[in-house]
């Protein structure tokens, strides 16, 4: 298990970005959910005005889920996210363009031949001695003088892994945003109520919300697969210590983690891919 309390720690500026405006970032977690498929989990903030973060309409190889910390992000084709809501990225599916302004957002992504933050990082300043990063794309010229351009974080996962990026073939047309208010409460646990939001995909990744709803509530993340929580509201305890909002904790693969709340306290879970659903 780890416990990360984001309050706890500085913004640093995206200096490595292949997209512009300014964006800043809390790297909260990376590790694996099984042999080659690693995550990583990043609390992003979006700033405005001169800052406003863009991005052309692209795809990606890998997926991703975010959730909606504050802010309205807009996700393009008319897919505009607000506060307290989650959204499925499935690997493949199109998105974009984006603007993204004043949010903070709880970022996951996941895939095969996953490339690291430090990998992420020496790669996109090693490409720049031979290209530039420019509106979201890399830009390099040929010896005739020609400009070529690919979307910026594929065209890094390719110097990084040598391969040739494919995409799969979407499992959903574009991505899903989740409204809580749509969904009932349900009996989750003792003294806890929950609303499962979605189930995605072969590998059952899952997004749901709770709710402790008496002193004695506590909620069983099992050890079936690494799940991820971030706390909204209220106070979470675990292993005897309380945690307050803004607090993400991680439940690895093989792992029990029990978390007892106080009355009104407000979370969202993340379940990654089951490992014995993942291909080697």
């Amino acid at each position: 298990m780890h416990v990360i309390e984001t309050a706890k720690i500085p913004w640093t500026l995206v200096s490595k970005s292949n997209r512009p405006g300014r964006v800043h970032r809390k790297l909260v977690h990376e590790g694996s959910v099984s042999p080659g498929v690693g995550y990583t989990a990043d609390l992003v903030r979006y700033e405005g005005g001169h800052g406003t973060f863009s991005a052309p309409r692209h795809k990606h190889n890998f997926d991703q889920i975010r959730y909606i910390v504050s802010g309205a992000p807009d996700f393009g084709h008319h897919q505009v996210a607000s506060t307290g809501q989650s959204a499925f990225f499935p690997a493949g599916a199109a998105y974009g363009p984006e603007t993204i302004e004043e949010a903070d957002v709880l970022l996951i992504q996941w895939g095969p031949h996953w490339m690291t933050r430090a990998d992420h990082d020496a790669t996109y300043a090693e490409m720049q001695k031979t290209g530039e990063f420019r509106d979201g794309y890399y830009v390099t010229v040929d010896a005739e003088g020609n400009e070529h351009r690919a979307d910026g974080r594929n065209a890094v996962w390719e110097t990084f892994t040598n391969r040739s990026l494919v995409y799969p073939v979407p499992q959903y047309p574009q991505p899903v945003i989740m409204e809580p208010g749509g969904f009932e409460w349900r009996p989750a646990a003792p003294g806890v109520s929950g609303k499962v939001m979605g189930r995605f995909t072969e590998n059952d990744v899952y997004i749901a919300n709770y709710e402790w709803t008496g002193a004695e509530g506590a909620l069983t993340l099992g050890p079936e697969r690494t799940q991820l929580l971030w706390l909204a509201d209220g106070q979470l305890t675990v292993d005897g210590t309380a945690y307050d909002p803004a607090t993400v904790i991680f439940s690895e693969f093989a792992e029990t983690t029990e978390l007892a709340g106080t009355a009104g306290a407000k979370a969202v879970v993340f379940g990654l891919a089951l490992p014995a659903f993942v291909p080697a």
